[in-house]
């Protein structure tokens, strides 16, 4: 008897009350590409700075208890000052204050940064919002909001991502990041399905890699095969062959020695002997002092007053 077939599930757009929280099972629709993604939890930590501005109530319990632990950074508003020189990237000029310790005040300054503009969004004359996002080496900054347009209405331009749809790319990216490496360790392992399945995604299997055989280009010779002897057996008998390096019984040979180290290792322990023989004699002679007593030191006291009297005589 053939398994009964699971109905189709409805788009979200079709939905007539979208609620992302619900399980699988209570919904006859589907997930939106965002809130999918958003809702799937990855096997690693994320970059706190795609959670630090996160709203998202579905995302997974870990990912969640992380989100917490995160402080969110001050708000950063801007003036666009250059757009279209370069694609998917501003400038943006910063309003800020340095203080002068000589004259004692804080005179205006600004700073300049290269953000990010995904959907190429921006005009020069923008009042934007920054979020802090490693973009690249040189641009550390993307745009979250636009607070007052220049010209064109930010209604009438690309949208702006928000910071849950840029996790959800984020993991998105992951999660295909993830799925080719698990295809290409099962096609160095021979798998058939593996092999055709990157081959269909315009990917190469590996140098050598067959169905049923595995990658062989890069492995060493005897790999998969027994090296070491039976438990009991030393090395270097019975026609044994031995490693580089070891010698019979399994004992390795020494390697070069370093003749300043042992000249250094000679003069140290030719100092702790010395140091040991002072000991030895500070200890011989204070015993022997102590066996003479307070005699010796009366007559060496005596003796320095007579010459004394001599002295002044």
């Amino acid at each position: 008897m053939p398994p009964p077939t699971l109905p189709q599930k409805k788009d979200a757009s079709e939905a007539s009350s979208y609620d992302p929280t619900l399980p699988s099972s209570m919904r006859d629709y589907r997930l939106t590409t965002t809130d999918f993604h958003l809702k799937k939890p990855l096997p690693h930590r994320i970059p706190s700075q795609y959670l630090q501005n996160s709203t998202s109530e579905i995302l997974h319990q870990n990912e969640r208890a992380q989100r917490e632990k995160i402080r969110t950074h001050k708000t950063i508003r801007g003036v666009v000052v250059s757009a279209g020189k370069m694609d998917k990237t501003v400038k943006v000029r910063v309003p800020g204050q340095t203080w002068n310790g000589k004259i004692r005040k804080y005179f205006a300054t600004h700073t300049q940064h290269l953000v990010h503009d995904p959907n190429n969004s921006l005009v020069p004359g923008d009042v934007v919002e920054l979020h802090r996002l490693r973009v690249s080496t040189a641009v550390h900054h993307v745009v979250a909001a636009i607070i007052s347009p220049y010209g064109t209405p930010a209604s009438a331009r690309p949208p702006i991502p928000s910071a849950d749809e840029r996790l959800a790319e984020y993991k998105e990216h992951r999660f295909a990041k993830l799925h080719r490496r698990t295809l290409r360790r099962e096609a160095a392992k021979g798998n058939p399905d593996a092999i055709r399945e990157l081959r269909r995604m315009g990917l190469d299997p590996g140098k050598g890699v067959e169905a049923g055989k595995g990658e062989t280009a890069n492995l060493q010779r005897g790999v998969g095969k027994k090296r070491n002897p039976s438990k009991g057996a030393v090395l270097g008998e019975k026609g044994q062959k031995l490693p580089e390096g070891v010698l019979p019984g399994g004992k390795h040979e020494v390697g070069k020695i370093n003749e300043r180290a042992q000249r250094n290792k000679g003069v140290a322990v030719k100092r702790e002997e010395q140091a040991v023989e002072n000991l030895l004699k500070a200890k011989e002679k204070g015993e022997e002092l102590g066996r003479e007593g307070l005699s010796a030191e009366r007559e060496s006291v005596v003796k320095d007053v007579t010459q004394g009297r001599g002295r002044l005589g």
